[in-house]
This record gives C-alpha cells, sequence and structure tokens, in this order.
C-alpha cells in the first residue's frame, strides 16, 4: 500500500512539473530580472547626485550647512547621507568619498551665478 502512493505520488509529480514547468520559469525570471532591475536602479539614482570627497575636521552637520536644500532640513539632510552611503554621523573619516542629496546639476548652476 504504501509502495503504491510513493508510486502514484511521483507519477503525479512528473505531471505537474510536465504542465506547470513553463510557469515555473517565468515566476522564476521574473523574480530575478526584477531584483537585477532594483540593484541597477539604485546605483543609476547615486550618479544625479553629488560625491564629495570629507576633509580632516568634517562633520555631517557642516557639509549640511555648507550644501543646504531648500527642501530637506539639516536631520533630514544628514539622515539621507546616512542612509545612501551607510555611514553615521561619528564614523566619516577624511579622505572618504561620500554622496550627498545635491543634484550635480544644481550645484554647478549655483557656482556660475556667484561668480
Amino acid at each position: 500500500m504504501i509502495r503504491t502512493n510513493i508510486r502514484l505520488g511521483g507519477i503525479f509529480m512528473k505531471k505537474l512539473y510536465k504542465n506547470y514547468i513553463y510557469t515555473i520559469l517565468l515566476a522564476g525570471s521574473v523574480f530575478i530580472f526584477s531584483i537585477l532591475f532594483s540593484c541597477t536602479l539604485d546605483k543609476n539614482q547615486n550618479n544625479n547626485f553629488l560625491s564629495i570627497e570629507v576633509n580632516e575636521g568634517d562633520t555631517l552637520w557642516e557639509i549640511a550647512e555648507k550644501y543646504e536644500e531648500a527642501d530637506l532640513t539639516k536631520k533630514e539632510f544628514i539622515g539621507w547621507i546616512e542612509e545612501h552611503n551607510e555611514v553615521s554621523a561619528d564614523s566619516i573619516k577624511p579622505g572618504q568619498v561620500i554622496v550627498i542629496p545635491v543634484k550635480s546639476e544644481k550645484l554647478v548652476q549655483n557656482l556660475a551665478s556667484q561668480q
């Protein structure tokens, strides 16, 4: 009796595999491509923002004051830096390159208008 159930279970699995292989492959492909797309999207988002090198004595608070954005408070600015660079306010080191929430084009426009 047990052998019959095992044999029927094996036949059932083969039929199930035959009937749904394309669905399983499609679902797996969609899953893999969605992960790849989200990783690529995150990298491209940081390309639009300004990267700066931390100097001796710099703090995230001073950087937030220097590159102040109207739509972010200083706390939000610092929180954004910590989240997107995976650092904390007390762990930045001189020579470290961090991405800040300032669009590269905005900085160029601001510098040009100051001259």
